[in-house]
């Protein structure tokens, strides 16, 4: 080897290192997607957990991820040693040494839902507006209103809670079927109007002119079950249990925490901690049944499953929703999409706990 391919050999050695200096682009593609799976993971557990915890009569509680702050450092050098004469430069005795460090240290907020935020995030009811935008924009709307609606316009939908359960009215499962059939056909209309006082409403009216016979016929269905005018345009969307009028649409919406009150009625428990008083009694016992295939449902094993969508241990034993039970999974997520609808975008700063994670 030459003495000039030694010293180009080390010249390149040190262009690549300065070269390797920046991870912070690299970093993005790998840190993005991991962060995104960690935490719709931990939000999938933490809301089983709660589920669980409150067929037990456990206290419910919500820890959100205020701030990931993710930083890195990347130190790299180098030294030569070698010996050189006024007349030659000896590069056999040339001796590079090369050192680095890289430092990972991402520093983790987390903060108890407490306060004004447990407040609007677990007692207030759904806004019925939001409830119809996620129905416009695809979310399956008899999903959204089993899960999110009391009642419309007066008939009641089912209660199933740790204090007993009330079947659901059969005209109030015929109207979430006719707007579901509308959702799919994109017959269902939402338009915000504001008034002259600067006070917005959401109105709602359903495809006629030039519809199918179909879709006519469940749209003036839809309208007799629930009192409208059948030749009016468009229709007033309001909060309440009853409308003021027929050209009224009222929703009474569940809170987030009657709904997770509903699914742990659900949870799969043993015999044995039901007779014992330690769970109470769910949807099975007051019904005599499972309740049905296509119901949301929480497993209950003493192993570890193998094939979970989400899985948690809790007393010694571990609760899990089966992978392929795509009702349970979509409960699952429209709980965390609840938490977006509900979310007011002001996060309070106490208390909070900052763990830096290395």
């Amino acid at each position: 080897m030459t003495k000039r391919y030694k010293v180009f050999s080390l010249g390149l050695m040190i262009a690549i290192l300065a070269g390797c200096a920046s991870v912070g682009p690299g970093s993005v593609s790998r840190d993005r997607f991991d962060y995104n799976t960690a935490l719709t993971e931990s939000w999938k557990r933490q809301i089983l957990l709660n589920i669980v915890k409150m067929r037990y009569i456990d206290p419910v509680q919500f820890v959100d991820v205020g701030q990931i702050v993710s930083g890195y450092t990347l130190e790299t050098g180098i030294s030569v040693v070698g010996s050189a004469t006024l007349s030659n430069f000896d590069t056999t005795s040339i001796g590079p040494t090369v050192s680095g460090k890289y430092t990972d240290r991402p520093t983790i907020t987390y903060v108890p839902l407490t306060g004004n935020a447990f407040i609007k995030s677990l007692l207030t009811p759904l806004s019925p507006e939001n409830m119809m935008f996620a129905i416009q924009s695809g979310v399956p709307a008899d999903m959204i209103l089993k899960l999110g609606a009391s009642s419309i316009n007066g008939l009641r939908n089912e209660s199933a809670d740790i204090a007993g359960y009330s079947p659901a009215e059969q005209k109030f499962l015929r109207v979430i079927e006719i707007i579901r059939n509308l959702q799919a056909s994109s017959a269902i209309r939402m338009k915000t109007v504001k008034s002259k006082d600067s006070q917005a409403s959401i109105t709602i009216s359903f495809w006629l002119k030039g519809a199918p016979s179909e879709i006519s016929l469940q749209v003036r269905e839809l309208c007799d079950l629930l009192g409208l005018d059948p030749g009016a345009d468009q229709y007033r969307l309001v909060y309440g249990i009853a409308p003021e009028n027929n050209l009224d649409i009222a929703i009474q919406s569940f809170p987030l925490m009657h709904l997770l009150s509903f699914l742990a009625a659900r949870v799969e428990v043993p015999e044995k901690d039901i007779s014992e008083g330690r769970a109470s009694p769910g949807v099975r016992e007051a019904m005599g049944n499972t309740g049905g295939k296509g119901r949301f449902a929480v497993k209950c094993s003493d192993s570890k499953p193998q094939d979970a969508f989400v899985s948690i241990e809790y007393r010694n034993r571990w609760f899990w929703v089966d992978d392929r039970d795509l009702e349970s999974k979509r409960v699952i997520s429209f709980i965390m999409l609840v938490f977006t609808l509900v979310d007011t975008g002001k996060q309070e700063s106490l208390p909070q706990i900052t763990i830096p994670a290395q």
